[in-house]
């Protein structure tokens, strides 16, 4: 699928919103890049990867106007059907769970849609190359929780993770574990300072837009 050096860099452009295709469209039509498919949601974006040669996919994260499995899944989907397709993803989440999934997960570009979209251009051609790029407003996000990853977690630590985002309380999941509620709370907090959470309301914005 990869276009030679004197072709188009041929790309399928995806997202629920017509205005913001257009404006990618805008940053993005030109000299060496063509769009050769638009999708909006999920389903006709698989549906354009198996029809129509491309080069990139540039995707917006949240599409769930279709029911069909957006966001990670999404990803997953594409990465296993289409393995060394470069992925550039349009996002407004700033979660470093998800920040970090996505490029975990073998996306190429992530661009925050909330600043200027001529980085999309940037983030086409380095994706082409092989490279990654990640929107300025995310690097900070990532340069400060670097370190922490969901992979880093015990197994107790995430146990209680998933527990907190089942609804249960400290103390609910403190006599459900038979542990004290004083270690239930340290393996909150550590398993928080790992994944660069700072809030419950993080913890549930982490465990939906990751899937954990």
């Amino acid at each position: 699928m990869n276009a030679s050096a004197d072709q188009n860099i041929r790309i399928i452009l995806a997202d629920d919103h017509p205005i913001i295709r257009k404006g990618v469209m805008a940053v993005l039509n030109g000299s060496d890049i063509q769009i050769v498919g638009e999708a909006s949601c999920p389903t006709e974006l698989l549906s354009l990867v198996e029809r129509v040669d491309c080069d990139v996919v540039v995707t917006d994260y949240v599409m769930p106007s279709d029911g069909s499995p957006d966001g990670i899944r999404l990803i997953e989907r594409l990465r296993t059907s289409h393995p060394g397709l470069p992925i550039v993803v349009l996002t407004m989440l700033r979660n470093v769970g998800l920040l970090q999934a996505l490029l975990a997960g073998g996306v190429k570009a992530i661009v925050d849609k909330t600043t200027a979209m001529a980085e999309v251009h940037t983030a086409v051609r380095l994706a082409m190359l092989g490279h990654v790029f990640v929107s300025a407003t995310f690097e900070g996000r990532l340069a400060r929780f670097g370190a922490h990853s969901v992979s880093k977690l015990t197994d107790r630590e995430g146990e209680v993770i998933r527990l907190l985002v089942a609804g249960m309380s400290v103390t609910e999941i403190a006599r459900k574990l038979e542990r004290s509620v004083k270690t239930v709370s340290k393996q909150k907090t550590d398993a928080m300072k790992k994944l660069g959470l700072r809030s419950d309301m993080e913890i549930y914005a982490y465990a939906m837009e990751v899937g954990y």
